[in-house]
């Protein structure tokens, strides 16, 4: 079974950061009186400037998922050290709304997968165990019905040659 590497959208990061770049500039140019609420202004400058910051490091180092024949690894981004999720632990991957609107691909560890830790067992009242962060080229849909797709077929190739 071939590896696969999926990789966040730049073009995303890249209108991430042009309207975090916006609001520095209006924080920037905008008048500052003697008004005791002006920290606001402040607080929202650094804000985004640090938003900048993180959308620029994106461009410059996309996140990578790497498909293979075990499991899918997370890198690039804000990963600092990849961990690799066997696809033996996973359940399935879905789509996950979030309480605010907006979606994740989200996925359950199988019982006794070994892989929960109390984070895991905190996530799961949300709905999910563990999610894929935002920012990929395609649809969350699209995205978790290819991982399943791929998870299926590695876990089929796994059991053949057994």
């Amino acid at each position: 079974m071939s590896t696969m590497e999926i990789l966040s959208s730049r073009l995303k990061s890249a209108f991430y950061l042009a309207g975090s770049l916006v609001f520095v500039a209006i924080g920037l140019f905008l008048p500052r009186d003697d008004d005791p609420g002006s920290w606001k202004l402040n607080v929202g400058v650094v804000f985004f400037g640090l938003c900048s910051t993180i959308f620029t490091w994106l461009l410059i180092r996309p996140q990578r998922l790497s498909l293979d024949e075990e499991g899918f690894t997370l890198s690039g981004g804000l990963v600092r050290t990849p961990k690799k999720v066997r696809w033996k632990d996973v359940d399935e991957f879905f789509v996950y709304r979030l309480p605010r609107g907006g979606k994740l691909i989200g996925y359950n560890y199988r019982p006794n997968s070994g892989e929960a830790s109390p984070m895991t067992k905190f996530n799961r009242q949300f709905g999910a165990d563990a999610a894929l962060p935002k920012g990929w080229a395609t649809p969350p849909e699209t995205m978790a019905n290819k991982l399943n797709t791929y998870r299926r077929q590695a876990l089929e190739s796994k059991e053949s040659r057994s």
